[in-house]
């Protein structure tokens, strides 16, 4: 069916999409789930149009299909990314002895359960296998499923192949089989009544363990009450949590076996409703559900399982559906029949095709990569897979070579261990595990507090733990009356107006008790009309701005006072209310530029002073820091302007992505994820020596979530 082929390609491009972090595809690692929906669809299909076309599974000759079916790509991936590793440890990086075992072995979601490997810290210091963990939980599907469906089915067997018992003439009657095939929905069998009861009692099975595997995910995850703690990692690679999507293919495929006629106008209809509202239910699971909302691992996965579900019955009992049309057009027809490939191969060319050695990005950078992945997922398709799978290729010659290419690849992957320890990696994937995360603490005003709205989302993806503290008005110059246009108005708290200390004292707490390892800065009401000691000043007159430099001297002394990385960014331009010219006072170029040349100034005056006590010796930055434990602060600038407002004037739109909220100022969560892909990484590498060295500390309290109170108030919907 050519349906089930679109329905594949659409996953893997989810997948894929996920991995480019496009802001607008949060949730696309569901598209694993779709694969897993089929995967449970088809193989109970086929095991009971086998069992009720002979009575029995030849379990031998099932798993000789299997294995010639998925072997010889993975064979070959692996026998790549050992030689790979081998020759160039930083093209894909290496992945250790044992995560190699455990792809072979299928069980490499064990292992990364074991490793307690972020599966969304995608550039985590990655392994290029670390896709294989869902070949792992397809692999022991097939090994187990066929025996429970066997022992179901067959136990007793109070029915035989091709015959049933007519209870009005006490004799046999002679029948084709005693099930339909639900591959053939368009062919009316009749059922035999000892196996439909059988298949039922399997139904009730089935549909029972998906329910119990949703709950024990939402039990393991964050927020279930799992004793010892929640593990991420145990609730995304753990079988038992993913057998869900698993179990609702094969419970569609026994409903379908039970039906034993075709569909009929109203069924078609009734599914086809059916398989438009999970088209929908899929693109909005994909689109705004990431892995961090807690219905992701309470009923996300579920869902997504179910969602997926009605578009395949669709598919099988009414291919001449809108939504089967649809999936069945030529290029994605094409693309699913290669899927398997395509998944293969995507994640090790991710890695190697990358934005420092490409200097592409977004859209162009995954054209490329995708590009790429189907030339080699196409060669692997004609040349290797489908030789072997219609045996066009004497057993011998698979027999030998693949052994020959597994101790190879160890050979290689043992080899380049101890190269890799002197490889320098970009630092954008060396992160740390996701148990121990780098802390980042995100402290300003609202424009601070609107950017890490978007920010949040994709923290985890690269092993940070965000910690989003901005407060309107907060500001490190909002000392007593601010100004925007010609409205006047008090600090926010924390800031209270007449006490410039309150703001410092508050963070000065958070960094005692969080102890984070990155520290950023953004304060866009340091451009407005401030009162300072009276009289009203703003940036670009001496006074004001001998006061500013002095404010965020105090401020980073004291964000960096236990030695983490002050980022200042540096401040975009802005259109209040979209306004015409002229612009208001607080969104003139030339507030911005000199706000930013302040900037730059007073974090090269702090480099310059640490600099100099460091090479006045030991003693000296012990007398420096003696009595309190704290440290000499460093200090850096992130050009988050140059990034967003490129060519010097303002712009909501960028990419195609709306950057800012209506009002011209604060982020949009979407914005804020278009700024996460460059930032983080470097916040990432700002805070490794710290994060190493000075583990421990905590969030006082609860750790608030990463998008404010405040955000709804904002015209950013």
């Amino acid at each position: 069916m050519t349906g089930l082929d679109g329905i594949r390609a659409f996953a893997v491009l989810a997948v894929m999409g996920v991995h480019q972090e496009f802001g607008w595809l949060p949730g696309g690692f569901y598209g694993v789930d779709a694969f897993f929906v089929l995967s449970g669809f088809l193989i109970t299909a086929l095991l009971v149009r086998e069992l009720a076309g002979t009575g029995t599974v030849r379990l031998g000759a099932f798993w000789a299909r299997r294995a010639r079916r998925l072997l010889p790509a993975l064979v070959l991936l692996v026998v790549v990314v050992g030689v790979a590793a081998a020759v160039d440890p930083s093209l894909l990086g290496v992945p250790s002895l044992p995560g190699l075992a455990a792809t072979l072995f299928y069980s490499a979601n064990w292992y990364f359960v074991g490793q307690h490997v972020n599966y969304f810290a995608v550039f985590s210091a990655p392994s290029p296998l670390l896709h294989t963990w869902s070949l792992a939980i397809e692999e022991q599907f097939y090994l187990v499923w066929p025996l429970v469906v066997l022992a179901v089915l067959a136990a007793g067997r109070g029915w035989r192949r091709g015959r049933r018992r007519d209870p009005r003439r006490g004799g046999r009657e002679d029948h084709r089989a005693p099930l339909a095939d639900p591959l053939s929905p368009g062919d009316p069998l009749a059922p035999a009544g000892g196996l439909r009861r059988r298949v039922r009692w399997l139904l009730a099975v089935t549909v029972a363990g998906a329910g119990l595997s949703a709950l024990w995910m939402a039990h393991l995850a964050p927020g279930g009450g799992a004793p010892g703690g929640a593990d991420p990692a145990r609730a995304y690679y753990g079988t038992d949590c993913r057998a869900q999507a698993i179990l609702v293919g094969a419970a569609l495929a026994l409903l379908l076996a039970l039906r034993g006629r075709p569909a009929g106008r109203r069924t078609r209809r009734v599914v086809g409703g059916v398989a438009v509202a999970g088209a929908a239910g899929t693109v909005a699971l994909w689109r705004l559900v990431p892995e961090t909302s807690w219905l992701a691992f309470h009923g996300g996965f579920l869902l997504a399982a179910l969602a997926a579900a009605a578009v395949v019955a669709q598919v099988a009992v009414a291919p001449a559906g809108l939504v089967s049309r649809v999936l069945s057009l030529r290029p994605l027809a094409a693309l699913g029949r290669i899927s398997y490939g395509v998944y293969l191969w995507y994640w090790p060319v991710t890695l190697a095709v990358s934005e420092d050695r490409t200097h592409l990005e977004a859209y162009a950078l995954f054209a490329v990569r995708l590009a790429v992945t189907v030339g080699i997922a196409t060669l692997s398709y004609l040349v290797v897979e489908q030789p072997i799978r219609q045996r066009r290729v004497s057993w011998k010659v698979p027999a030998v070579a693949a052994p020959a290419g597994l101790a190879a690849a160890m050979l290689a992957t043992a080899v380049a261990v101890p190269a890799a320890a002197t490889v320098p990696v970009p630092s954008a994937r060396v992160l740390s595990a996701a148990d121990h995360p780098t802390k980042v603490l995100l402290v300003g005003d609202s424009a601070a507090g609107s950017l890490g709205v978007g920010l949040g989302q994709l923290a985890s993806r690269y092993g940070i733990q965000l910690m989003n503290d901005g407060d309107p008005g907060c500001s490190l110059s909002v000392d007593q009356m601010m100004k925007t246009l010609w409205y006047t108005l008090p600090p926010g708290r924390p800031c209270r107006e007449g006490d410039p200390a309150a703001l410092l004292a508050r963070w000065r707490h958070v960094v005692d008790r969080y102890n984070p390892d990155v520290v950023v800065y953004l304060g866009r009401s340091d451009l407005l009309d401030q009162q300072v000691d009276g009289r009203w000043e703003h940036i670009g007159q001496a006074g004001f701005d001998r006061y500013l430099a002095g404010r965020l001297r105090q401020g980073i002394g004291v964000l960096g006072a236990r030695g983490a990385t002050v980022v200042l960014l540096t401040s975009p331009y802005y259109d209040t209310e979209d306004t015409p010219h002229p612009p208001w006072p607080e969104d003139q170029p030339v507030r911005v530029r000199e706000d930013n040349a302040l900037l730059r100034q007073v974090a090269a005056e702090a480099d310059r002073a640490t600099v100099a006590r460091a090479a006045t010796g030991p003693a000296a930055a012990a007398v420096a820091s003696s009595g309190s434990g704290r440290q000499d602060p460093k200090v850096t600038v992130f050009d988050l302007g140059g990034l967003v407002t490129p060519g010097g004037h303002f712009t909501s739109v960028l990419g195609g992505t709306t950057l800012r909220c209506a009002d011209g100022v604060h982020f949009t969560a979407a914005g804020g994820a278009f700024v996460a892909r460059k930032l983080l990484p470097v916040l990432v590498a700002a805070g490794r020596a710290h994060h190493r060295e000075h583990p421990g500390g905590r969030w006082p309290g609860t750790p608030p979530p990463t998008t404010p109170a405040w955000w709804d108030r904002l015209p950013c919907g």
